[in-house]
């Protein structure tokens, strides 16, 4: 009976983690832009060649409703080996790139890998916001197709429990996949995946979905300039260099191998995350080295961490390997009840 009620527990702690619910607050005053998306950039990406950029030119034009106040919703929030021959991407401001695509990984030695009160639509009275700064700047470095196995550690209410869990990275010239699963023995399995492309500013996502006895899923329309969801939430406006609560891992990663300067103490990043029911943008800061010991070694780190807004937010700690292409070697979540779930990396392989 004791391990049923510790299982249930860590149910309790894996599910709000990853739906990713932080403690209600009160309603929050929307940020939301009305305006049409500016155009985007489809990248071909051929094996060892450079390939033009097709430039493709998208057009929404969106008639805003009559006067009638739209509906509020509740706050909710959430998440979850050297780079052989590095090869840069060009920053936003370009209209060329060349990707070749890396090899296969060694598994011993590579890794290389608020709720807004009332939905928004564009509107020319209201243009969307530029790019983040640090983004116009930005060069990404893709690591080749990996798995990254951790080690799953938790607290529910005091009581610790054990798990297992792993991210999936793989890519086929301009496309790409991604998967974060967490597997809990008697609990049952829960994952989030992220698909688009791959381009200039970094990943494209066109879906998030989120899975747990049943799927919920984020779209990304980018002809509308609009986030559409499954469940019943309002549809938000997408924001330049938007990311998913899984692609935001390999965007960072990316980012930092290929962009020197944002490694530096103190730099930030901010950008619009998007979960299977609302986006808000999020700022992460660099807070300096750390060395840490993992179940696959000790390893040199940069540690970054989600700047909170408030006492309520939750809190996301990323440790980033640089002899590892800066993916996560460790990432922590940890709730405003003091909950907390820990990753740590213990090996990798081939997707």
């Amino acid at each position: 009976m004791l391990v049923f009620v510790l299982h249930l527990l860590g149910l309790q702690t894996l599910s709000t983690s990853l739906s990713g619910r932080d403690t209600p607050l009160p309603a929050p005053v929307a940020h939301l832009r009305l305006s049409a998306p500016p155009p985007t950039e489809a990248v071909e990406l051929k094996p060892l060649a450079a390939v033009p950029t097709a430039k493709q030119t998208q057009v929404a034009k969106i008639v805003a409703p009559p006067s009638a106040s739209p509906p509020k919703t509740n706050e909710s929030s959430s998440v979850l080996t050297p780079v052989p021959e590095p090869v840069e991407v060009a920053a936003a401001t370009a209209t060329e790139t060349t990707l070749p695509v890396a090899p296969s990984p060694d598994p011993v030695a590579v890794l290389t890998v608020e709720t807004p009160a009332s939905p928004a639509l564009p509107s020319a009275n209201n243009p969307a916001p530029a790019a983040p700064p640090w983004l116009a700047q930005a060069k990404f470095v893709w690591p080749a197709p990996v798995v990254l196995n951790y080690e799953l550690s938790g607290t529910s209410k005091g009581v610790k429990y054990n798990a297992s869990a792993n991210i999936s990275w793989k890519y086929q010239d301009s496309s790409y996949q991604l998967r974060h699963e967490i597997q809990a023995f008697l609990l049952g399995n829960r994952s989030q995946t992220s698909a688009g492309q791959m381009g200039a500013t970094g990943l494209l996502p066109t879906r998030f979905g989120d899975q747990f006895r049943q799927e919920q899923a984020a779209h990304f329309d980018r002809a509308k300039g609009l986030l559409i969801y499954s469940a019943n939430t309002p549809s938000q406006a997408i924001e330049e260099g938007a990311q998913d609560r899984v692609s935001l891992f390999m965007q960072i990663a990316a980012a930092m191998a290929g962009t020197p300067d944002l490694r530096n103490a103190g730099q930030q990043l901010n950008f619009q995350v998007v979960s299977a029911k609302q986006a808000e943008v999020w700022t992460f800061a660099v807070l300096g080295p750390e060395k840490i010991k993992l179940p696959v070694g000790e390893v040199d780190c940069l540690k970054i961490h989600r700047v909170p807004r408030n006492e309520y937010d939750q809190k996301l700690e990323l440790w980033l390997s640089p002899s590892h292409g800066y993916v996560p070697a460790r990432l922590r979540i940890t709730q405003a009840n003091g909950d907390v779930i820990e990753e740590s990396l213990k090996s990798l392989g081939k997707p």
